[in-house]
């Protein structure tokens, strides 16, 4: 009976497990935000109706695009951002039914509600319909990611933008529909009690930004530039790292370290690690299997570390409580208790992800190119000794491990030419003599089993014996190896590996408490300073480093291009320059936001957080398109002035403040999670959840003061026109 080891589906459903419990807490915040803030039962619970409709219509989608459920491709959608469209509409029919109500002095009949709906749905499609395909937009620029960081994150773009594209055609089509079935009768549009709060602190403090407009514009200013000196300041990593609830440890031994010491090692290690109460299962991998994918020497071995359930972790005081914990207790005992070999602590997937990457096993990597491989050698000790130096460091490893004896043999060309032996001959015997050959095959029923003919274990390392070995020289002829050739042990190099046709060695680091941006940073002024290296020799810093900066390169590109097409969209919409521009004051605005949500988190930035800042700039310019929308309507009923941005800011003040709450709402269960795999959602919900909070209040304080300020220069084009 065959037993798994090491089963990845576990990690897999433990990550999907995280994913449902987030979006499940999600939805159901969403929904209470919406019970609260919108002040009509039947209107939350149709806008409610969209998150499961939405959510059944995106898994059809991704299974007719062949993606699949995993931690990244569902671990962005937010329910929040998803009913925004509908929360716009449902809030405008409200309004409107209540005021068509209260005109008429009666309840509107079955047409009246359909038509009043359809009104309500048509004027406010550029705010819903505008805002969220601009959402839906800004993630063009992750689709055009290539590589390792294209695979990663371009399911979750897609996925995302399917969800708020099928909200979207619920928005108009499903919405509507069921709010001219059971909005009929007495709907009465009343602030909740949370919103007249809201609307009475912000009045105030409305009036108090309008009479000092400069200030607070001065004020908006400041904050965008404190953000981008944090933003300067944040550091920075490919992914953020999952923790896979399991370790792989790397012991690294001396070169010439043979079979029977490297065992008796790594018996000692596992003994040292099954000892501690949180560890389930320990084994391990030593040397190169018969089917070799994965060659390496006796010297080194991959020790897999298997961690029993939280609730299974004794509870005593001083006892460790989270994995990484465990982790550095396990390698602090190994360094004590058995000294002779360094570890390198990894885990099995992030282990694997990184040797495909770089060729090494490490989180960072430095290679180092030229010709001579012992200079090499020498400046890979010089470049990790200096990089144990920075803090952060962590492991530091040279993959050159020296020298080891190996059997070299050169055949007597002078004494085998006369006799016209050929050199293979020499060569043959010490190859029958050590590595054996098969003679034949002894046969058990169906199985066979080779028979191989070579010296006795303890003779193979006998250099006495091996030079007496017979040499074929012609029938029933031969002379002792030692006179056909010469036989002897020299220290030579293992391994010497090459890239791009050049020799090259590597240093492996793993830092620790740190991010990659800037441990690398600081390592490469550190190495620069201590290092020189000669003509033709130079240095590549490889690993997740690497990949940061080429996602980061490609997202500097492609996401300019994308705010590009939204400013178009914008344009088309408003038909004018000043009120496009307006409307983009939100973009940075949140950034800011999405700045202090990871420095508040203590997170780096990441492709993760990318992500994040990226659906950010979408979702601000639709706070920023509902309430420019509502002045237009305003300024087109002969409003100007401080009364157009008081009537305008009183109407949108709910939607908007709806809308962000329920996005970041939705957002909130992953930034708090501390599921396995939570680490790869909490930066893009922290810039989310922060960028929506500046973006929202900075829009609804600093936006109306702008708009006042440059308000001779608001007039839009007629539609006819821009058509």
């Amino acid at each position: 009976m065959l037993t798994p080891l090491y089963d990845r589906s576990e990690l897999v459903n433990k990550t999907l497990s995280t994913i449902e419990h987030n979006l499940l807490m999600g939805a159901s915040l969403v929904i209470i935000i919406l019970l609260l803030l919108l002040g009509n039962l039947r209107a939350a619970l149709i806008t409610a109706v969209v998150i499961p409709l939405s959510l059944l219509l995106t898994f059809i989608f991704m299974k007719e695009f062949k993606i699949s459920g995993n931690l990244l491709s569902l671990g962005a959608l937010d329910f929040g951002i998803i009913v925004d469209g509908a929360v716009i509409i449902l809030d405008h029919c409200v309004r409107k039914i209540h005021d068509v109500t209260k005109s008429l002095s009666r309840n509107l009949t079955a047409e009246e509600v359909k038509k009043t709906v359809y009104e309500a749905a048509v004027e406010i499609r550029t705010a819903a319909g505008f805002g969220e395909l601009i959402v839906v937009v800004v993630f063009l620029p992750v689709l055009a990611l290539t590589g390792i960081e294209g695979k990663m994150f371009q399911p979750m773009a897609a996925t995302f933008a399917i969800a708020v594209f099928c909200a979207l055609i619920l928005s108009f089509s499903t919405v509507p529909a069921l709010a001219s079935l059971f909005l009929r009768g007495k709907v009465q549009e009343s602030d909740p009690f949370l919103m007249r709060q809201a609307e009475r602190l912000y009045r105030p403090i409305l009036d108090f930004a309008i009479k000092r407009r400069s200030v607070t514009i001065g004020f908006g200013l400041a904050s965008v530039l404190v953000g981008a000196v944090l933003f300067a300041r944040l550091g920075g990593e490919f992914l953020p790292q999952m923790d896979e609830a399991s370790r792989t440890i790397q012991f690294v031994r001396p070169v010439n370290i043979s079979l029977d010491q490297s065992l008796r090692f790594q018996e000692k290690s596992q003994k040292v690690i099954s000892e501690f109460p949180q560890v389930k299962a320990v084994f391990s991998r030593i040397g190169t299997a018969e089917v070799a994918t994965d060659p390496m020497g006796v010297n080194l071995a991959d020790t897999f570390v298997l961690f029993k359930e939280r609730s299974e972790w004794p509870n005593q005081q001083g006892e460790p409580r989270t994995w990484a914990e465990v982790t550095k207790k396990i390698a602090d005992q190994l360094e004590e208790e058995i000294p002779g070999q360094r570890v390198l602590i990894s885990q099995p997937i992030q282990m694997r992800f990184n040797e495909l990457l770089e060729g090494t096993r490490a989180d960072v990597s430095v290679k180092i190119f030229g010709e001579d491989f012992e200079t090499l050698t020498e400046l890979s000790e010089q470049v990790a000794k200096a990089i144990r130096l920075v803090p952060g460091a962590g492991d530091v490893e040279g993959e050159a491990q020296g020298t080891s004896p190996m059997l070299k043999v050169i055949p007597n060309y002078e004494f085998l030419r006369p006799l016209g032996i050929p050199a293979r001959e020499v060569l043959e015997t010490v190859a029958i003599a050590v590595g054996g050959e098969e003679a034949g095959y002894i046969f058990d029923g169906v199985r066979r089993f080779p028979i191989v003919v070579r010296l006795n274990e303890s003779l193979r390392s006998n250099l006495d014996v091996l030079r007496a070995l017979p040499v074929e020289t012609g029938e029933r002829a031969s002379v002792p190896l030692r006179e056909a050739g010469k036989i002897q042990f020299e220290e030579t190099l293992g391994t010497i590996n090459r890239e791009e046709s050049k020799r090259r060695v590597a240093v492996m680091i793993n830092p620790r408490g740190v991010d990659t941006e800037s441990f690398v940073l600081a390592a490469q002024k550190k190495v620069n300073a201590e290092v020189k290296l000669p003509p033709g020799y130079y240095l590549e810093w490889g690993g997740n480093f690497k990949n940061l900066n080429e996602a980061r390169s490609r997202l500097m590109i492609f996401a300019p291009l994308a705010l590009l097409l939204v400013l178009a969209m914008v344009f088309w919409a408003f038909g004018s320059i000043p009120q496009t521009l307006l409307v983009f004051i939100g973009v940075p605005l949140a950034l800011v936001g999405g700045v202090l949500g990871l420095k508040l988190n203590g997170l780096p930035f990441s492709i993760s957080a990318g992500v994040g800042f990226i659906a950010l700039a979408g979702i601000s310019v639709l706070n920023g398109v509902v309430l420019i929308n509502c002045f237009n309507d305003l300024r087109e009923n002969g409003l100007r002035g401080i009364e157009l941005v008081r009537q305008g800011t009183a109407q949108r003040i709910r939607p908007v403040l709806m809308t962000a709450l329920v996005a970041v709402f939705g957002f909130v269960p992953m930034m708090l999670s501390t599921g396995v795999g939570a680490e790869v959602q909490r930066p893009l919900a922290s810039v989310v959840i922060g960028g929506l909070i500046s973006s929202t209040l900075l829009t609804l304080i600093v936006l109306p003061c702008v708009y006042l300020t440059f308000e001779r220069y608001m007039a839009r084009r007629p539609v006819a026109e821009r058509s």
